[in-house]
C-alpha cells in the first residue's frame, strides 16, 4: 500500500502544476489583449485553456477515487516514476509560466514606451 505522504505529495504537485498553468492561461490571455488576437495565438491560448481542463478533470478524477484504488494505481506505476514524471512537468510548467510572464512583462513595456 502506498503512504499517505507519497499520495498527499502527488495532490500538491497536481495542484501546484494547475496553478501554473492557470497563470499561463492568465498571461497568454494578457498578452492577447496588449497585442491583438489573431487565429494562430488564439488557437495557442485554447490549447493552454484545455491543458488546464485537462488537469482539473485529472484532479478531480483522481479525488473521487477510493484510496485503495488510487494505492493500486500507484503501485502498478510505481512511485519513482510518477516521481519523476512530476518533476518534469513542474519544470516544463515554471518554464512555460516565466516564458508566458516574460512575454506580458515585454509587451507590457513596449505599450508603455513613448514613441
Amino acid at each position: 500500500m502506498v503512504d499517505t505522504v507519497v499520495i498527499s505529495t502527488l495532490y500538491f504537485i497536481s495542484v501546484f502544476q494547475l496553478i501554473l498553468q492557470a497563470g499561463v492561461v492568465f498571461y497568454a490571455y494578457r498578452v492577447t489583449r496588449l497585442t491583438g488576437s489573431f487565429r494562430a495565438w488564439t488557437l495557442i491560448i485554447a490549447a493552454f485553456t484545455l491543458l488546464t481542463v485537462r488537469n482539473v478533470v485529472s484532479l478531480v478524477l483522481s479525488l473521487s477515487l477510493p484510496a485503495d484504488q488510487l494505492g493500486a494505481l500507484i503501485d502498478s506505476v510505481g512511485v519513482v516514476t510518477l516521481i519523476l514524471s512530476s518533476v518534469v512537468n513542474i519544470a516544463a510548467g515554471v518554464a512555460l509560466f516565466l516564458g508566458m510572464f516574460g512575454l506580458a512583462k515585454r509587451f507590457e513595456n513596449q505599450s508603455k514606451a513613448p514613441p
